[in-house]
């Protein structure tokens, strides 16, 4: 009897750093060509994926979401372990469960939440240099937090969208809801008592491309007292991507989690 089609939410995480990003392109590649590749020769059949939230080259993820009409007769642990068999060291398939035909990794999704990672001391890290930003001036943690306070809410983000979005030519809705937008200091016990790790953690609705990477730039610039919260304050008011500093490396980001309202999966 042939395998009927059903749709599995697939829960991943990937180093970014040899990805071109998420999302498929022509001629690089991507984590979606890896696991779809890997999907394709499991089914014998072509697949598309979507995604919860896309991500650019160098970005990691942990908590990324994805959804899939397959055919596969087998369970879903069979297909969580035969999938991370398929697909290479730097993706990790964390979990595979149906879902109902009415769920899709993206639309569905009611919120998520990024984490970025900044190594502030003079001597660069060796064991996390894939995974953070070096920053070497001094960074206030105080001033970090009062520029973060300006993010929360329901607000035009267009000062922070990249891909030409935040232009005043642009015709597009910038306007998100962020929930959670905090700095705090990790402790690193292994490392040099100078030095500090900084994560800002974030959560909205939804995010503009490059949003999430400069808003860690310029917030950066107000913890280095560049910058006061009041520029940063009328950087967002402007909405003008024109006025906002460059957004930070890549390397610091990563997708942590990807929330669904009760009964999303039905």
């Amino acid at each position: 009897m042939a395998a009927i089609v059903r749709r599995f939410r697939i829960d991943l995480g990937y180093d970014g750093t040899d990805f071109y990003g998420s999302q498929r392109q022509r001629g690089v590649r991507t984590v979606q060509e890896v696991v779809e590749d890997g999907l394709s020769r499991l089914s014998n059949g072509a697949v598309s994926l979507s995604f919860a939230g896309r991500t650019d080259r160098g970005v990691h993820a942990i908590g990324q979401v994805a959804s899939v009409d397959l055919r596969w007769q087998r369970n879903a642990e069979a297909l969580r372990y035969a999938l991370d068999e398929k697909t290479p060291p730097d993706v990790s398939i964390v979990g595979v469960r149906p879902v109902g035909a009415g769920f899709h990794a993206r639309f569905s999704a009611s919120q998520r939440e990024y984490h970025y990672r900044v190594w502030n001391a003079a001597v660069p890290p060796v064991l996390s240099r894939r995974f953070c930003w070096h920053v070497r001036a001094d960074l206030d943690l105080t001033r970090l937090n009062d520029a973060a306070a300006a993010l929360v809410g329901r607000k035009d983000f267009a000062s922070l969208a990249g891909d030409g979005l935040g232009v005043p030519t642009s015709l597009a809705d910038c306007t998100r809801r962020v929930t959670l937008a905090e700095w705090r200091a990790l402790p690193e016990e292994w490392d040099r008592a100078s030095s500090q790790f900084l994560e800002f953690r974030v959560r909205a609705d939804r995010f503009l491309p490059h949003m999430v990477r400069t808003m860690v730039g310029n917030m950066v610039e107000v913890g280095h007292g560049i910058r006061t919260t009041e520029w940063f304050e009328s950087m967002l008011a402007a909405r003008d991507r024109r006025v906002a500093v460059a957004p930070a490396p890549p390397q610091g980001l990563v997708l942590w989690s990807v929330e669904y309202p009760e009964g999303a999966e039905s």
